[in-house]
């Protein structure tokens, strides 16, 4: 079995999932890990899938037919590191400009890497005023201090005037 990314991107309408999970079935592939999502008028999809080797060139030419997606592909390893430890990142706060950048530099700095990151705006219960929230989970090499992150979290948590809170995912 080999393991194939596609990402596909289009104008929102219902069926698209049934569409993309119809070729991989038929071709006797199989869903493993996938994020779906409505932006804007657009839904994304990325997805892993395990396919057998000799149906690999039909999947990636059926998924080409379907109308009004922009499809990508690519072949990859699914493989976890044992020498990393996983990790949630909740922020909340005001939304501002730079939130994800000052996080994803300090993150990079550290050679923390993202495994997943999610950010969405909602408005405050009382006045409306948009939020800015953030969930992600990131490896940590186990060599890494979470204490001394935590320190860290704290000094960008007063920079961005926002919650940030590490949380070793179960």
């Amino acid at each position: 079995m080999k393991s194939l990314i596609i990402t596909a991107m289009g104008y929102d309408r219902p069926g698209i999932v049934l569409e993309i999970s119809k070729v991989i079935s038929t071709y006797g592939g199989n869903v493993e890990e996938s994020r779906m999502a409505k932006m804007g008028s657009d839904f994304a999809i990325i997805m892993m899938v395990t396919i057998p080797g000799d149906n690999q060139k039909m999947i990636i030419k059926s998924l080409q037919l379907i109308p009004n997606l922009d499809i990508r592909t690519k072949l990859t390893n699914s493989v976890k590191d044992a020498n990393f430890q996983e990790y949630n990142i909740v922020l909340h706060g005001a939304d501002n400009e730079g939130i994800v950048n000052v996080l994803s530099s300090y993150l990079a700095e550290n050679s923390i890497n993202i495994l997943e990151m999610n950010t969405n705006l909602t408005p405050a219960p009382i006045t409306g005023t948009l939020l800015f929230n953030l969930n992600a989970i990131i490896a940590l090499p186990s060599n890494i201090n979470t204490e001394s992150i935590n320190i860290d979290f704290n000094t960008l948590s007063k920079k961005l005037g926002v919650d940030l809170i590490l949380e070793k995912c179960l």
